[in-house]
Order: C-alpha cells, then sequence, then structure tokens
C-alpha cells in the first residue's frame, strides 16, 4: 500500500489527507502544533474563553469537499447568523447600512444609503461579481489553467471587460464605477485590500475581491455562515473524516526536514529525531517554507530557487481581541442588546482615502494611526462561544507591513493594541472602561505561531502574476515540485487563499493522477462556458440598458419577488 506523509493539519492538508485516504492509500498526518486546523482554529483567547483566533467565516469551503467527505456527518455545522445579517457597516459620522441574507432586504438598504443610483448599482455589480464567479468556479477544482487558458475563458464568454475589470484593475476602479456614496464604495472596497501590500489603487487589488465571488453557503452566491464552535468546527469535521478512513494524525510534531534521496522524497525527519518514512510527501507548510526551508536549496534546480526567493509574500494582518463585559453600543444608537451591528461581520470606517494612508504606512513600515477595523463577536450567536458574563471582540486590521521601520512587532504589539481599542472606542464610546483584557495576534505571531510565512494568511499575494498556473512558479503550479515525490497543497498553490479546501483536493487528485488511481470527478481543465455562466453573462450584458437595470433592480428589491430571486443566485455543485 502506498504511504503517504502529509505535513500540517491545517484544512487543505487534512482535506488532501482525508481524500486519499478514502482513496485507499495510507495516510500519515504530521501538525507542529497542539491543535489541528492551521489558521482554521477554535482556542482560548482569554481564560475560559474560545474564539476563531484566525479564520472565522465560511464562504469559499467548496460544497464538493463538503459532500464527497460527507463533512455533516462528521459534525460539520454550519449557520447563518440569527436575523441572517451578513455585514454591518458605518462610517465615522454614525451612517450604517446592513447586508442581508435576502437581496430585497440589502436593495432596501442601498436604496436608503444612496438612493435609487447605488441600489441599481448594487443590482449591476452583483450580476457582473456573479458572472465572473461563475466563470471562475469551474478553475477551482482542476489543474491550474495557464495564463492564456485563463485570458481565453473570458473571451469564450465575451467577457473581456469583465477580465480587465475584475482581473487586472485595481478595486479602486471597481467599486467607483458601481456606487457613489463613500461609504458603500469603502465597504464593497475592503475585500480587495486583505493581506495585500497595496492599497485601492493598485492593479490587479481588484482580483482579490473577485476571489470571493466564488463564495456561496448552501448553494447561495454572495453569502458566508459561521461554524457552531468557531473554526475549529472546520478542522474537527475534516479530521475526522480522514480518520473514519484510516488517517493518522499526530500533533505536537514539528517538521524540521524533508528526507531527499536522488531527487525524490522519502519522507521527513521530525524535530525530535523520528523519521517518518513514505512513497509520497505532501506539505501543507507555504511553497518557501516547504522547499527553501525543509527541502533545502541544495536539492533544488538553481531556477526553482530563484523563483522561491521572488514569491512576493508581502501584505500581512492583526488581530487584537479585547474580552468586555458589554456590546458595542455604536455611536450610541445600536444599543447594547444584540442586533445587526453584533451578529454579523461588523466594518468600521471603510474609506477608499483611508485605504490609500494605510498602504502609503505600510510602506513606510508603519502602524496606520486611522485603521479600518472589521469586527466579530462570535458568542452574540453561537452558545457553544458565550460564558454569559462577558464577551472576545475579535478585531481586524489589514495593510499591515511584516517588517516594521526600526523595531519589530513584539516592540510594536502595545501600539497595535492601543491603536484598535483607541478606534473601536471613537465608534462605540461606551466600551471606555468596559475592555477587561486584551490580546494581540500581530503579523509576526503569524509567522512565528502559526507557520505563515511573511504573515500573510494567502501564503502569497494573489496578484494575477502568481495566480493559476504561475502559482508559487510554474514548475511547481500543478502541486508536484521540482523533487520528485513531493506535492504541495497549502493556499500558495491553485487556486488560492481562503478556507476553501480546493488547494488540499487539487493535490490529493494530483497524487491519485499520477499513480493511476480513480478520482471522485475527472480532474481535468474547464474548457468552454457552461449553462450557467452564460445565463450569468445574459442578466450581466442585459444590466447595461439603464431601463433594464431599473425595472431588475425594482424587482430585486421586492420581497414578494424574493423565491424567484433566491433561484438566480443559487449554484449547483459539479
Amino acid at each position: 500500500m502506498t504511504k503517504v506523509l502529509v505535513i500540517g493539519a491545517g484544512h487543505n492538508g487534512l482535506v488532501a489527507g482525508a481524500y486519499l485516504a478514502k482513496s485507499g492509500l495510507s495516510v500519515s498526518i504530521l501538525e507542529s502544533r497542539p491543535v489541528i486546523g492551521g489558521c482554521s482554529v477554535t482556542e482560548e483567547v482569554f481564560p475560559g474563553l474560545q474564539a476563531s483566533t484566525c479564520a472565522f467565516t465560511v464562504g469559499l469551503l467548496r460544497p464538493e469537499v463538503i459532500a464527497d467527505l460527507a463533512l455533516s456527518d462528521h459534525g460539520l455545522s454550519l449557520y447563518l447568523s440569527t436575523d441572517d445579517t451578513l455585514t454591518w457597516t458605518t462610517d465615522g459620522a454614525g451612517r450604517s447600512f446592513a447586508m442581508y441574507a435576502d437581496v430585497d432586504r440589502t436593495a432596501a438598504e442601498m436604496h436608503r444609503i444612496g438612493g435609487a443610483v447605488d441600489r441599481d448599482g448594487f443590482v449591476r455589480f452583483g450580476a457582473d461579481m456573479q458572472l465572473v464567479g461563475d466563470l471562475l468556479v469551474p478553475t477551482l477544482l482542476a489543474p491550474p489553467p495557464t495564463p492564456e487558458e485563463f485570458v481565453q475563458i473570458f473571451e469564450e464568454a465575451r467577457a473581456q471587460d469583465h477580465y480587465s475589470r475584475f482581473i487586472v484593475g485595481p478595486v479602486r476602479d471597481v467599486v467607483e464605477q458601481y456606487f457613489e456614496d463613500p461609504l458603500l464604495r469603502g465597504h464593497f472596497a475592503y475585500p480587495g485590500v486583505v493581506s495585500i501590500y497595496g492599497g485601492p489603487s493598485t492593479p490587479g487589488s481588484a482580483y482579490v475581491l473577485a476571489h470571493h465571488s466564488v463564495g456561496e453557503f448552501n448553494g447561495r452566491f454572495g453569502q458566508w455562515g459561521w461554524a457552531r464552535g468557531g473554526m475549529g468546527n472546520v478542522a474537527d469535521a475534516l479530521a475526522s473524516a480522514a480518520r473514519s478512513h484510516g488517517a493518522t494524525i499526530e500533533t505536537g510534531s514539528p517538521v524540521e526536514s524533508i528526507l531527499v534521496e536522488r531527487g525524490r522524497a522519502v519522507g521527513a525527519v521530525t524535530a525530535d529525531g523520528t523519521e517518518h518514512r513514505a512513497d509520497v510527501v505532501v506539505s501543507n507548510a507555504d511553497p518557501q517554507r516547504t522547499l527553501l526551508g525543509l527541502v533545502g536549496a541544495e536539492h533544488l534546480p538553481a531556477s526553482a530557487v530563484e523563483a522561491l526567493e521572488r514569491f512576493d509574500v508581502r501584505g500581512s494582518m492583526a488581530r487584537v481581541f479585547l474580552e468586555t463585559d458589554t456590546l458595542p453600543d455604536y455611536f450610541g444608537g445600536s444599543g447594547t442588546s444584540p442586533g445587526p451591528a453584533h451578529v454579523g461581520h461588523t466594518f468600521l470606517g471603510p474609506d477608499l482615502e483611508r485605504f490609500e494612508r494605510a498602504w502609503e504606512a505600510q510602506r513606510r513600515g508603519e502602524i496606520p494611526d486611522d485603521p479600518t477595523l472589521e469586527v466579530v463577536i462570535e458568542a452574540v450567536r453561537d452558545p457553544q462561544l458565550a460564558n454569559g458574563s462577558s464577551f472576545v471582540i475579535t478585531t481586524g486590521i489589514q495593510q499591515l507591513p511584516f517588517e516594521l521601520a526600526g523595531r519589530t512587532w513584539d516592540d510594536a504589539r502595545d501600539e497595535l493594541t492601543r491603536v484598535t481599542v483607541d478606534t473601536i472606542t471613537r465608534y462605540a464610546p461606551n466600551l471606555s472602561g468596559r475592555i477587561l483584557a486584551t490580546r494581540a495576534l500581530t503579523p509576526l505571531d503569524l509567522e512565528r505561531d502559526y507557520g505563515v510565512t511573511g504573515g500573510n494568511i494567502f501564503h502569497g499575494a494573489m496578484g494575477l502574476d502568481q495566480m493559476f498556473g504561475l502559482r508559487p512558479f510554474p514548475e511547481a503550479a500543478g502541486y508536484h515540485t521540482p523533487v520528485r515525490d513531493l506535492y504541495l497543497c497549502s493556499a500558495g498553490t491553485h487556486p488560492g487563499g481562503g478556507v476553501m479546501g480546493a488547494c488540499g483536493y487539487n493535490a490529493a487528485m494530483a497524487v491519485l493522477t499520477d499513480r493511476g488511481l480513480p478520482t471522485p470527478r475527472p480532474w481535468q481543465r474547464r474548457r468552454g462556458s457552461n449553462l450557467r455562466s452564460r445565463a450569468s453573462r445574459t442578466l450581466s450584458r442585459s444590466l447595461r440598458n439603464r431601463r433594464v437595470q431599473r425595472v431588475v433592480a425594482r424587482a430585486a428589491a421586492s420581497p414578494t419577488l424574493r423565491p424567484l430571486t433566491r433561484a438566480v443566485m443559487r449554484r449547483r455543485t459539479r
């Protein structure tokens, strides 16, 4: 029986291990940390209080993976927030709006904030994003397309303008085309500045926004949910699935090096000196850590070493956790009883110019003094994470440098915490004096404690020069590496970051294909447009007509037509 060693029990490593074990291979998974999950983990943040410490939403996890591995049978429990609030956003003047699971409620919010122009723009934006997503989805669970093949996908769909706008352009141009209100522009630009070294005017930042267009929840485009008990629930379900097929998982077993003999990977050595021999090694560590760190440049061709040294991992983020004895009352209007401002994904002050200033600070190696904050309070909707007396408020700051000018992140930890507390209490003054404890997770902590090189949660920048058949570099883009029988499965491979499971799936398919074993579905590059993308293209093109745009926008805003809108947003698993 073929023995497979998987390095890293992050979600992609668990996905790869589960598929390979299900296919009859003997699988062992080694994890350096005492817990599984990597960045998909629930941990004790304060005594007696647990939270998702890195990733915290579920919208990209592929439904095929959920179905193939029967994750619901292994305890996966996903849900929408209690009142179907997806996000709640406010600016510095106290204006706010909510996005809901149903388009009509969200369209009404767009109309309230920006009038008919922004409501219509929202509907057009949604249709165009759905088309982009429908073109991207078939590429996810497949070998990565070459750059030429990827362009051809958009050409075949007669969507070249979508390629120019959403793939190679800046996210500022995207949001300014659809929205006029600054609050709406800032809100919809936010996904484009996640873990990037740049700002909203940076070419290619629109792709980071477009990457989120592949997301869905229970088959509905544009939605995301939560995992009961935090993101560790995702990892636990994957681990249970892997074990059910015979895989073994060892925690507290950091790999020191990958064994290479005659140009072939034959196992790994852990920190205690134990050799773990295998026929195949699959690494969920990021590409630089795997090949330059665990393998070593001496086992690689010079071209691979050069490509890995050029691989861009800039663009980081941080989290600051606050323990409070009350919920934030934003501008004295949201109240302290759980509501839309607390149960969804909250954004405080997203603004294009603020993002540009953060980019300037990032280039200087500084912490921005007026950051946009993202906020999640899991305990308000998840009894498993509540203790009845206090809350964990999880905040996030994007566009941070990994290297600070003249100091380390350990030196800057207190400043990061102070800036975060000052920012959130500007929006929610009632928190002053109600913060019981704080804890910061810096970019350096992401690298040091979670194994994320450069603190980049995507395991590498997601610009077009590092995506698809170029990720992480052409010779390793198909999950194979220059070392025989060594495969990569982390977010540093196609199709990139997020708790998606696609990288782990594809790496497993590469192993099975190389050994002539069957795969759950044909593992081949996508060819031609499909019925779903053709329908999306028809809707997208029709909305260029302003009269049609108004009619469709009014229909989308009608609660009576909600079933029709839901049907239009429905996706089907391949």
